[in-house]
């Protein structure tokens, strides 16, 4: 049983936590969350599964005929290691784009589409897409004793594979729409301090489920958050107000 210190509490996890573990790599879930999309409010389903071994993480909103947006990763666990195998983005509507990752172990390649252009990198099995990354936040996470000062990860997008690290801000308790949650926060750091700027906040006591993220890209800010969610089969709920 981990015990990590927040706020001058002691947090333990649960030993319902640990038996979804033992079962699995990473415990399941399902959870809704707001956020807005081209300036509309929309609500975004995540979900993920697993088969035989293989994990599916899907994430998909949409407001009337405005926007439609979906991401799905593909992929599987070896270790402590999240090893990809296909990546797909879609923004139709308002805007429309498509970006996709596609993994091939056996050819010894990734190919990456951004913008149109599909471009071609060696194959590496610690390497990321956007979506996956925060499964491997997840996994890092649950093998540690306590909160890493910092999570370093590779992720590739379109022509470039960028390593990038995560900080530790603190560990708090972060009011949220299904009560008080006790929380790790991290920070992604630049080299150039003109890109974009993130935060993200995850679920101590319910196997690090994604509670919170902040973006802020040329002066326009964005927010995800946490509205209701079920991990390992059971509803994530906080302390009362």
């Amino acid at each position: 049983m981990r015990l990590w210190p927040i706020t001058g509490l002691i947090i333990a996890t649960t030993l319902t936590a640990a038996s979804a573990m033992a079962e699995s790599a990473l415990s399941l879930y399902k959870a809704e969350y707001k956020t807005k999309v081209a300036g509309l409010n929309v609500t975004l389903t995540r979900t993920l599964t697993e088969n035989n071994g293989r994990y599916h993480l899907s994430q998909g909103g949409s407001k009337a005929f405005m926007v439609k947006l979906s991401e799905e990763s593909h992929f599987a666990v070896e270790g402590d290691q999240i090893v990809g195998e296909q990546f797909v983005y879609q923004m139709s509507g308002i805007s429309n784009r498509r970006r996709e990752v596609l993994f091939d172990e056996e050819a010894g390649t990734i190919r990456s589409l951004r913008k149109e252009e599909w471009t071609e990198h060696p194959w590496s099995p610690d390497v990321l897409d956007r979506l996956s990354q925060q499964e491997q936040m997840r996994l890092r996470l649950l093998s540690a004793e306590t909160p890493p000062a910092r999570i370093s990860l590779s992720i590739v997008d379109g022509p470039k594979i960028k390593l990038k690290h995560f900080d530790l801000v603190e560990t708090a308790v972060l009011e949220t729409p299904v009560g008080a949650l006790n929380t790790v926060h991290y920070r992604l750091i630049h080299d150039d301090p003109s890109e974009r700027s993130s935060d993200s906040w995850l679920a101590v006591d319910h196997d690090f489920l994604m509670v919170r993220t902040e973006h802020v890209e040329k002066g326009s800010e964005t927010v995800i958050q946490l509205q209701s969610a079920a991990v390992g089969g059971q509803a994530v709920s906080g302390r009362a107000p």
